[in-house]
Order: C-alpha cells, then structure tokens, then sequence
C-alpha cells in the first residue's frame, strides 16, 4: 500500500488516490458554517441553585401541584380538605429531593430517633409529609377520557406538568451541535408504559426521547414515551427526530447526531430542508437497493477506503451531494449524512507505537466533514 513517511509520523494514503485528494487541513466548508448566535457565557456571578431548580420547576408548577392537591383531598373528603399552600408544597419538594439522597426503605426512616435527618425532620412533620404524599396530584381525575377514547393520552395524570417543564426546556438558547438519543426513567413498579432497554445504565423505567447538546449535555426538549400513537407516512422514529427538531432554528446549519435507530434517508430529507444537517449511522436494511463495494474489495484497497452514494432526492433540491456511505476493512460501517461530500478526504490517523503505552484512547479519522 502506497505510503508518505515522515520524520516522526507515518500518514497513509489509501490505494487509488493521490496526495493531492488527500486534505489534512481542519476547515470545513463555508456552506456548513453555523451562522446562529451560541448561548451567552455563564454570568460572572453564579446563580443560586435554587435559580437553576425554578428555570425548569418554575411557579407554575407550584401552583398546579398546589391547586390539584387541594381538590384532590376535597373530592376524597370534603370534611377532611389538605388546605396546602404554594410555600408548604416548595418544601415538601424539597424533602422529596432530600429523600433521593438517603437509602432508607420507607420514609418513615428520616423521622425515627435512630436514624432521624435534621436537615429533613426540622422542615416537615412525617404525618403532614405522608398526607402531602397520599394526595399529590396534577389534573383533576373527574376529567381523564376512557381508553377507548381517540383523544386518550396514558400520561394524562402527569401530562400538564411535563408540558410546563418542557416548555422551560425549549426556552434555553441552543448550541451549534445537537443529539437526538432516548433516556430511561428509572422505575420497577406496575405501569402499562414502562420500558425495558438492556443497553442501558438503568434498563427498566419510562422511556424519554431527549434532544440534548452535543458537548454539554444540557436537554433542549424531550418527548415522554407513551405508546407509538399514530402512524406517519416517515415512520415513528423519523417522526420522533422531526418532532424533537420543532423548537431549532432554521437554515442556521445546526448539526444534528444520531443513532441507526433514528437515521432514515427521509429523515435526512426533511432536515436538510429545514436547514438542519445530520449526520448518523443507519442500518444496513434502509438502505435497501443500494450497490456498495464489499468488504473483501475495500481490504484490498487498504486502510482508510471508504465507497459512498448520492441520494437522487438530495440531488433533486440541492446540488450539494450529502449523503455518504463509509466502510473499513476491518469494521464495515454505514454513515449516512447530509453536509458534507467525499472531497477532499484527511488522511487516517497513524496507528500507536506498540511500544509506547497508550495514554488516551484514538479514532481513525475516515473523513473530515
């Protein structure tokens, strides 16, 4: 295989093409380049977490809890009302957050005189913390459809208290790099709408499709898994990424990246209109028709090969050429993107010295977008 030494380093040029093809420079290309306004900078004086916490919990939260609790305990008892107020509920909040922190088995643990938690006993009696408990509520249940209702929504007790929480989400300023992915709710107890995912850290619990940032992990907006609900003409998991996109500005070149189970030809339509590039592996069978070099033919073109195709409905809109199919001789892998072409291609990494201990771990660099 054709190669170019260095003094210190090897750089490799894979069969078939010439130094010049090769660009090793860190540009990207002037149409890719993010033209929208990133997040402020933290403010010199940082905010109290109490601050933070009301940013996604605001007020409105409190009064909806506040409201719903207190008709709750009329309709069971009316001779028995809870009469809790707004500031009464704020600590309770704070006892349950408080509670996360401690293994005890049942709260009773957190009043007992073995093993009482000031920090807890001295904000909240047990019993009134047990009755705030036995009727928290957010809707009123006289309301709630029957199943076989088109309108009925399986998270309706929970439904206005994400709503206001996701709407505190979205009101958070973007960065240029997005991600798409599910995160898991951790719960073990009897629900209709609980999820089992082996993959993950906590693999049983409520299922959430989270649009967070690609560096700092902040989530943007989120959609609570409740059943597939209604057919799209993209298919459930495009519609998820097209849904969780609603809130991002347009034609501003954020950068979007996902997993094969979201990556869909259509998907990469669709945000490319808007303006939105994608890049994602995507699973051998949506890309069905689809000629591609085998793996025994990119071994023998070397380290660093790679085949790729133009989507026709791409080519239709723009005449920017984006989706692209990579592969290695070792681990054969499908990209589908659409920012970016083939050309001009870096030159992979060189491999580390066997004798040298490896300190961080390395990517072989296939293509720069």
């Amino acid at each position: 295989m054709p190669t170019t030494r260095s003094s210190k380093r090897q750089s490799i040029v894979p069969n078939g093409l010439s130094e010049e093809e090769v660009d090793s420079s860190d540009s990207e290309d002037e149409i890719t380049d993010f033209t929208g306004v990133l997040p402020p900078a933290p403010p010199d004086d940082e905010l109290a977490p109490i601050d933070y916490f009301y940013s996604m919990f605001d007020k409105d939260s409190i009064a909806l809890l506040t409201d719903q609790s207190n008709l709750y305990s009329v309709q069971m008892n009316p001779n028995k009302p809870l009469c809790i107020s707004q500031h009464e509920m704020e600590h309770f909040i704070g006892t349950l957050i408080m509670t996360g922190i401690y293994s005890f088995p049942t709260p009773r643990f957190f009043w007992m005189n073995t093993t009482r938690v000031e920090s807890i006993a001295s904000v909240m009696s047990r019993d009134r913390f047990l009755q705030i408990r036995k009727n928290l509520h957010v809707v009123d249940n006289s309301n709630q459809l029957f199943a076989g209702d088109p309108a009925f929504d399986r998270a309706y007790k929970v439904r206005p208290l994400l709503n206001i929480v996701k709407e505190n989400f979205r009101k958070i300023p973007k960065e240029e790099k997005l991600s798409a992915d599910e995160q898991i709710i951790p719960f073990k107890g009897r629900s209709i709408m609980k999820q089992h995912m082996p993959l993950k850290p906590n693999r049983w619990g409520y299922k959430m499709f989270v649009l967070a940032g690609g560096e700092s992990g902040i989530c943007y907006d989120f959609i609570f898994y409740s059943g597939k609900g209604e057919k799209s003409e993209y298919g459930f998991c495009t519609k998820i990424v097209l849904a969780l996109c609603e809130t991002v500005p347009h034609d501003i070149n954020h950068k979007l990246y996902c997993d094969n189970f979201y990556t869909t030809i259509a998907l990469q339509v669709e945000l490319f209109k808007l303006g939105i590039f994608t890049v994602g592996t995507v699973r051998s069978n949506r890309l069905a028709g689809l000629v591609m070099k085998t793996k025994t033919e990119l071994s023998r073109e070397g380290r660093g090969s790679m085949d790729h195709r133009v989507a026709e409905a791409l080519l239709k809109s723009t005449p920017l050429p984006p989706p692209v199919k990579l592969g290695r001789p070792s681990l054969k892998l499908s990209l589908v993107e659409n920012s970016a072409s083939t050309s001009p291609r870096a030159a992979p990494s060189p491999l580390p010295s066997k004798s040298r201990p490896r300190v961080a771990k390395w990517q072989l660099q296939v293509f720069r977008p």
